[in-house]
């Protein structure tokens, strides 16, 4: 046999192997499934670096780079970036960026005292102060608040991906990403909270009386009663 032939036979053999890959039982030709955007979801795109009175946002995805400066004396308190979602929070305010977007900011308001931290997730961010609840939605690149009425107080907050949850003593607040909303339940009498945590979509709430689920891409919460022995 040739050389030649040999190599022919070689090729043949691999194209029937790739075809028979693509090929299902009945023949029909399955669609290949690209791994690159969900693992795109995954990673941390942003990065936030400050330069003096300057910070910028460094968009690993796009290559851009977006700029706010700092006011005379302003003292940056909290930096961290996630996924596609990244907060500052300074002493007069707070900062969130998202892919492809500006730094949108959202002012403390008079006796507001400025937050430590902020819980930071793929596409959405929560800040609490006493005065209201702030989440930052990656994908609509803003801000939106839930004042808190007078004797309310934060318990608990977490964050998912892509839902944000946050608890007080009277109410439950779900942060719903593509709705850009906070969906509130509010406690029964004499409920007390227990456990809560957030994963991916959704967020779970253990209380005295109850099992609390809040769905971020419905934005509505579901529950059910607990059953005591």
């Amino acid at each position: 046999m040739t050389r030649r032939r040999r190599s022919l036979l070689v090729l043949s053999s691999l194209a029937v192997h790739v075809l028979g890959s693509t090929v299902g039982a009945g023949g029909a030709a399955r669609a290949q499934v690209s791994l690159y955007p969900a693992e795109v979801d995954r990673l941390d795109v942003i990065a936030i670096e400050q330069d003096g009175r300057n910070l910028y946002a460094f968009n690993a995805v796009t290559g851009s780079r977006a700029r706010v400066r700092l006011e005379i004396d302003e003292l940056v308190l909290f930096n961290e970036s996630r996924g596609r979602v990244g907060i500052v929070l300074t002493d007069r305010r707070a900062l969130g960026i998202t892919v492809g977007g500006n730094f949108q900011e959202a002012r403390y308001r008079i006796a507001e005292r400025a937050p430590d931290f902020a819980v930071v997730a793929d596409r959405v961010a929560l800040v609490a102060t006493k005065q209201r609840a702030l989440g930052f939605v990656g994908q609509l690149g803003g801000w939106i608040e839930e004042t808190f009425t007078p004797g309310e107080s934060l318990e608990a907050i977490r964050a998912g991906a892509s839902v944000g949850v946050a608890a007080t003593n009277r109410r439950m607040l779900g942060l719903a990403p593509e709705n850009g909303t906070f969906a509130a339940i509010p406690f029964r009498l004499k409920e007390s909270l227990e456990a809560i945590e957030a994963d991916d979509t959704l967020a779970t709430l253990w209380t005295d009386q109850r099992i609390l689920v809040f769905s971020g891409p419905r934005a509505a919460w579901t529950y059910r009663v607990r059953e005591r022995d």
